[in-house]
């Protein structure tokens, strides 16, 4: 089973203004991948900066820790923040943005798709509104509207990288393999370092049978994101296909260690036990 990369982005999310109003006072340079001392934090600043704020400093910094959240995965915190910033100002198309993503990872795809059209009231040429609503219609398993509003995104902002890698995924579930590996190209043209679109061109790869190129596309993605749970999971399938249990159950179990909650690497994981179990019988 090929995995195919579909997380949200918030695209162009400026944190520049808010930034200039925070950083005297918010911790904001954080080792990476560390959520927890992130966290912490980001609660001890949170505790400590709002009863001083006057109401319009308290807004850009409430979006910022709310931003800070989101990326540090505690979607929970990230949505009262927001909401806080609505409730102040409901036509921030900024924070609006921030909270159709958050909706996206909590899997409330309405919601998602409810924050950007509100969004795209207020600015109707908002291309990444569109990428993010086309991306909770593809979780919503309507490739058509989602391919319909990826190219209304890319009409908008044809250098729109993150745009055309996720047109190819679907145009890939609706089974137009041409027309998705010329989105991977095209994303790939203009940003090389996209992960998400050499996973998905080594998949189109896979499908033709050319098990090599697949095999260069993962390993491609992986030089430059070797936490690409995604890739390790489709370069297990590779190897399982080709008969080497051994290499499938490694990188399986890399798959899912990285992600935890990735239900397709556990359930192949499951599969090569299988096979590996009826094969010594």
């Amino acid at each position: 089973m090929l995995s195919l990369q579909s997380e949200p982005r918030l695209y162009n999310f400026n944190l520049r203004r808010m930034q200039q109003v925070a950083n005297a006072r918010v911790p904001y340079n954080v080792a990476a991948g560390d959520h927890h001392r992130e966290d912490s934090s980001l609660a001890s600043a949170d505790r400590n900066i709002k009863p001083e704020l006057s109401h319009e400093v308290g807004e850009d910094i409430l979006l910022n820790l709310a931003h800070q959240y989101y990326k540090s995965g505690n979607y929970k915190e990230a949505l009262a923040h927001s909401k806080n910033v609505y409730e102040r100002d409901p036509c921030r198309t900024d924070n609006l943005l921030l909270l159709g993503a958050i909706y996206y990872q909590l899997h409330d795809f309405d919601m998602c798709i409810a924050k950007n059209e509100e969004a795209l009231q207020i600015n109707p040429n908002f291309a990444e509104c569109y990428g993010n609503m086309a991306n909770a219609w593809k979780e919503k398993g309507n490739s058509d509207v989602a391919i319909r509003y990826y190219l209304i995104a890319i009409e908008l902002c044809p250098n729109f990288a993150d745009a055309w890698s996720n047109l190819a995924s679907a145009y890939m579930r609706n089974g137009r393999l041409n027309e998705a590996a010329q989105c991977c190209r095209q994303a790939l043209a203009l940003n090389p370092s996209l992960v998400d679109a050499h996973s998905n061109l080594g998949n189109l790869m896979k499908a033709q049978g050319l098990m090599q190129d697949a095999y260069s596309c993962y390993v491609k993605a992986l030089r430059i994101q070797p936490t690409f749970a995604i890739a390790w999971s489709n370069l297990a399938g590779l190897f399982m296909d080709a008969g080497d249990l051994n290499k499938a159950l490694q990188y399986y179990k890399e798959a899912v260690k990285l992600k935890p909650n990735f239900s397709d690497a556990y359930l192949n994981l499951g599969n090569v036990y299988k096979v590996r179990y009826h094969a010594l019988c």
